[in-house]
């Protein structure tokens, strides 16, 4: 692997030029992926976890996001999204701007890596000639693919990507360092390939199984597949492999691995006989990625048995027959026979026997790494085949251009699905109809928006359906119906009542939530905190049910204790609109008129649909002779609702048990119109 230094010039030009092109085509893939919100599991790992809300640069900041929910889990990934809730908050464009760089530092370092490898002694005769083009093509036909969006698009997936850099970037370590001819080169580069796999590790753990395929790397692409490069390596392997089972007890409990089974509606054989299927679908996903196949969330039918569904033992066989011929022909194909156990491999984990959910287009970021390289071989053999025929070789290269616009494409239209979170759910909706949980996250999604009766409907479908992916899911869904009949409808008794159902399968944090509010809602106080307090403990890091509380400990006057819980709820969660109104109206009713003002104002800004504060922004600048703001206040409200509903709309929220705001009643609003230029009738 020597290289003349003449030579160096026109690599780094050519290294140059390979980075802006991979950069210029992800950037017009994901151009409009800078903006898309959270969705799904972003708010537990990122909005609602405090292990990554950060307030300073320092040692025990850090040091609090290694572990999230009592865990000690994928710190190096939990630590980015620290680093960012510090520089941004919840803005999610310096999480989207980061989780980009890692994809193109990705596919920079796959061009590399594969650049390498076919420049190997043993590959350099066979491909060395084309090896720029076959890694540049290979490694643009990974990096535009849409499978990879949810990698890199939806935020939380950070954990795949960032492992996925690290892992390649350790394996180009790992060919440089047993490359070099210079003893202390090969061995700085072998302690950087260390450092990136336990990089690669803290950012997921599939990464485990990095040195199995280090090991198969070196056997068959550089060492060769002879019976005693096999026997020695066998003998050699054994101590990754223990390194593999040490850094898994820090992660695990072994005995208790299979504790999950306990709640998925399929069993560990049925968990097994199904993944062969999703992994060959995985594959023809990769190969033909086109729009009505991706979705985020997908429903796969579990396998019962050998012939049910009747695909199961056919995805089986096949497995194992792809399996069979690439371990057959590792002589004869090494590179194409490692590009398909590589894929493989790397499945391993996430598709063995342990107890995750069944499918998830994200677990490919590192198995398909090298799937693509068998593919753009194929392609330089038929391009030199028809090298003498220009309309065919002008064919061939448009065809290219083609499936990469196209792919391209469908990219950018992923993009555009995922930066709304109702247009997210209805095209996942339309691609899976039998999903309980699409079904009852697009319900969410409508209640927030205000369409009510379609919310509930779809929660109700959800239930019916019956098509869980865990078997806790139904109590969640429960307390969904409650939430809508308790805030919605105001009907606690029906909120009660789904509250109540939701015990048939578990008990769950918004089951603590919901009827701490029906009791609250119905002045039992104490039974109200102590209801919420049992929310907060489940799940300390939701801004709402430290709001909640804080709603309880204004009721019961306990006001500075209100406005603490209220502030906290604030760091929980930047720009968080209602616990400035609580805490407004615990500073009122201690008599810090300015200072409840200036929490009202944050919260008219942040929840401007909240009638009410302008109602109780109208009397407190009335109290204070503030006329031009009363105004101002007023005018806004107009703005809003017009000028003839103003007394309606006072006089509906006195209706209301629950408000805890000291709003102005009707008279009280009609005298202060009459000092402004409005006189209502």
């Amino acid at each position: 692997m020597l290289t003349h230094a003449s030579d160096q010039p026109q690599r780094k030009i050519a290294y140059g030029s390979v980075f802006f092109i991979l950069f210029v085509l992800l950037l017009a893939a994901y151009s409009n992926s800078f903006h898309t919100p959270w969705h799904f599991d972003d708010f537990d790992n990122i909005t609602t976890n405090p292990s990554v809300h950060i307030r300073a640069l320092t040692g025990s900041e850090f040091k609090k996001t290694f572990h999230t929910r009592g865990f000690f889990a994928r710190p190096v990934a939990y630590f980015s999204f620290g680093v960012n809730y510090y520089f941004g908050g919840e803005s999610v464009l310096g999480y989207h701007v980061v989780n980009f760089i890692i994809h193109v530092l990705s596919s920079f370092f796959l061009f590399l890596l594969i650049f390498e490898t076919l420049r190997l002694p043993l590959l350099r005769d066979r491909y060395g000639k084309d090896a720029f083009l076959i890694s540049l093509l290979a490694t643009v036909l990974w990096a535009i693919n849409p499978v990879h969006v949810t990698s890199v698009t939806y935020i939380v997936q950070r954990m795949s990507s960032m492992a996925g850099l690290f892992f390649i970037l350790a394996m180009y370590c790992y060919i440089k360092g047993r490359t070099s001819l210079e003893p202390s080169r090969a061995v700085l580069f072998y302690i950087l390939c260390a450092f990136a796999f336990l990089l690669s590790f803290g950012s997921k753990e599939n990464a485990l199984v990095l040195p199995l395929v280090l090991f198969l790397y070196d056997l068959l692409l550089i060492q060769g597949a002879s019976n005693d490069n096999i026997k020695r390596g066998l003998k050699i392997i054994a101590l990754p492999c223990l390194l593999i089972l040490g850094l898994g007890l820090i992660y695990r409990d072994y005995s208790a691995l299979l504790q999950g089974y306990d709640t998925r509606p399929f069993t560990l054989i049925e968990r097994l006989l199904t993944q062969p299927r999703v992994i060959l679908f995985y594959v023809s996903l990769l190969i033909y990625p086109v729009p009505s196949r991706l979705m985020l969330l997908y429903d796969i039918d579990v396998s019962r048995s050998l012939f049910d569904p009747w695909t199961t033992l056919p995805a089986m066989v096949g497995l194992l027959l792809i399996v069979a011929f690439a371990l057959v022909k590792a002589r004869q194909w090494p590179l194409v026979s490692f590009c398909v156990l590589f894929f493989f491999i790397n499945h391993a984990i996430e598709g063995s026997f342990l107890p995750l959910e069944l499918i998830y287009e994200h677990r490919n970021y590192i198995p398909s790494m090298f799937l693509f390289v068998p593919v753009a071989i194929a392609a330089r053999w038929v391009f030199r085949k028809f090298s003498g025929n220009r309309v065919l070789r002008g064919l061939l290269i448009a065809a290219f251009c083609f499936v990469v616009a196209d792919q391209g494409h469908t990219t950018y239209m992923r993009n555009e699905i995922l930066s709304d979170e109702k247009t997210l759910w209805l095209d996942n909706l339309e691609k899976a109809p039998n999903s309980s949980r699409v079904h009852a996250l697009l319900g969410k999604t409508l209640l927030n928006e205000g369409e009510y009766q379609q919310a509930l409907d779809e929660f109700r479908e959800a239930i019916r359906l019956k098509r869980w992916v865990n078997l806790t899911e139904p109590a969640i869904y429960q307390c969904y119906i409650g939430n809508f009949f308790l805030d919605v409808m105001g009907d606690d008794k029906k909120a009660e009542s789904h509250y109540e159902k939701s015990l048939e399968y578990t008990y769950s944090h918004e089951y603590f939530n919901g009827m701490a509010m029906v009791n609250l809602q119905r002045g039992n106080l104490a039974q109200a905190e102590d209801l919420v307090q049992q929310a907060m403990t489940i799940r300390p890091g939701m801004p709402d049910y430290r709001n909640n509380y804080a709603l309880v400990l204004l009721k019961q006057g306990r006001l500075d204790e209100a406005i603490a819980s209220g502030r906290k709820a604030l760091e929980l969660k930047k720009n968080y609109g209602a616990p400035n109104g609580i805490i407004a109206e615990a500073l009122h009713q201690k008599g810090l008129t300015a200072e409840s003002i200036t929490y009202w104002e944050k919260y008219v800004r942040r929840e401007p649909e909240r009638y009410y504060a302008y109602l109780a922004l109208m009397d407190l600048y009335d109290s204070t002779g503030d006329e031009a703001a009363l105004e101002t206040t007023l005018q806004h409200l107009i703005q809003r609702i017009g000028e003839d509903q103003i007394l309606q709309v006072a006089r509906r929220i006195q209706e209301r048990k629950n408000m805890f705001a000291h709003v102005p009643d009707e008279n009280r609003i009609r005298a202060i119109l009459k000092k402004t230029t409005r006189a209502p009738s």
